[in-house]
């Protein structure tokens, strides 16, 4: 007599291992991947706990073969992008899988979510406004100019009425706001004297808001002017905390590049230091944390030795913070980085085909020699730098 054909290897499972085998995946590409392999494993995950959330991805662009790493698993995983986002420059990136995107220097600016290829447009125009002495007195002078997008922060996800943009733009002023329904252009109170460093949306203690980061150290405070029409044009005010200047002891050969991180309610500014040999290729030399601290004297950068069972993630407009005992992959104390330096560089901001991006990790103060299943060391891009995405 015939015997009956052999069930499937995947049925011959009992649910009771495949649940067990899907807890141990932590990164959510791995869990998708699960639940697709048959009937019997979607099943298995639709009764699992749901992975936690709040570890990013490193999305490394690329016009043919977009990929992203994951901390979780230590695999890099190619990825398909939607429609906006292929071969587009990445300046931005929010919570729930929005990434903003250039599609040329000048032009092509929008939000897009690269799980479900939503696509926000953003304008292409700058709008200022500046106060002119006239014969017959003051007026203001409205003016319309293009911008070159560096970086764009938002403060919810674009499909959502209360979301505010505000952009680290070169134009005639360096920062630039919109929100939904100005489709024509963004708007601007001023030119700002200093050099933005950075700038994030920040929940804390402190002042909620816009918080740009400037090269004095300062801090600007955006926010939208209290109890103004909400179908009238955006109107931001801005603040600042003029911070106490510290002593800066390192060599005159290092250079700096200053980061925003919102960490336990606080506001954190990450310093990274470079030397700056124009024969060689720039190194990272240390990293110094500074807290802002406000008190009835003044405001203060208060530098802190150790994270304290905290992970940074840095790169301009999407650095984090992420709790180490959230995420066993994860040690304390650890900063990875990507090598934004140059995007001081006025070629940092075209779509440049071969411009090798460096990364790293740093440990306690000591650089950390990534390998395999760790973190990448270099990315060669041939439209964006890399940045991070929390999916």
């Amino acid at each position: 007599m015939a015997r009956p054909p052999r069930p499937p290897w995947s049925d011959g499972i009992p649910p009771e291992l495949l649940g067990i085998i899907f807890e141990q995946l932590n990164c959510i590409a791995d869990r998708a991947c699960f639940a697709a392999v048959c009937r019997a494993w979607r099943s298995a995950a639709a009764f699992a706990d749901a992975p936690q959330r709040g570890l990013p991805w490193l999305l490394l662009p690329s016009r043919d073969a977009p990929s992203f790493f994951s901390l979780h698993s230590g695999a890099t995983r190619h990825l398909t992008l939607p429609e906006g986002a292929r071969g587009a420059r990445l300046c931005g990136a929010h919570d729930g899988g929005w990434v903003a995107v250039a599609a040329d220097p000048w032009q092509g600016f929008a939000a897009v979510n690269l799980f479900t290829g939503v696509r926000v447009p953003f304008p292409e125009k700058l709008r200022l406004e500046v106060p002119y002495a006239h014969g017959y007195g003051p007026v203001t002078v409205t003016s319309h100019h293009p911008m070159l997008v560096r970086t764009i922060v938002l403060s919810a996800p674009p499909t959502s009425p209360d979301c505010i943009a505000a952009a680290h733009v070169s134009s005639a002023s360096n920062i630039a706001f919109w929100q939904p329904g100005m489709s024509r252009h963004w708007i601007a109170n001023r030119p700002e004297p200093d050099v933005v460093q950075d700038i994030i949306y920040y929940n804390g203690e402190e002042r909620q808001g816009f918080h740009v980061l400037t090269n004095r150290e300062d801090v600007l405070v955006y926010r939208p002017r209290p109890g103004r029409d909400p179908n009238a044009l955006l109107e931001m005010t801005c603040g600042s905390y003029q911070m106490r200047r510290r002593a800066n002891h390192l060599p005159a050969s290092f250079i700096s590049t200053r980061y925003l991180v919102e960490s336990r309610g606080k506001l954190l500014m990450v310093v990274r230091h470079c030397t700056d040999n124009p024969r060689v290729r720039r190194r990272t030399r240390m990293f110094r944390i500074f807290e802002m601290s406000l008190t009835d004297t003044g405001s203060y950068w208060v530098e802190i030795s150790e994270l304290s069972g905290r992970a940074l993630f840095l790169r301009r407009g999407c650095s984090r913070a992420v709790e180490v005992s959230q995420f066993k992959i994860l040690q304390e104390d650890t900063i990875y980085f990507l090598d934004d330096a140059v995007c001081d560089l006025s070629n940092s901001m075209v779509l440049n085909n071969g411009s090798k991006y460096g990364m790293g990790m740093y440990r306690k103060g000591k650089k950390i020699r990534a390998g395999a299943r760790q973190f990448p060391r270099e990315f060669t891009a041939d439209c964006s730098p890399p940045i991070w995405l929390v999916p």
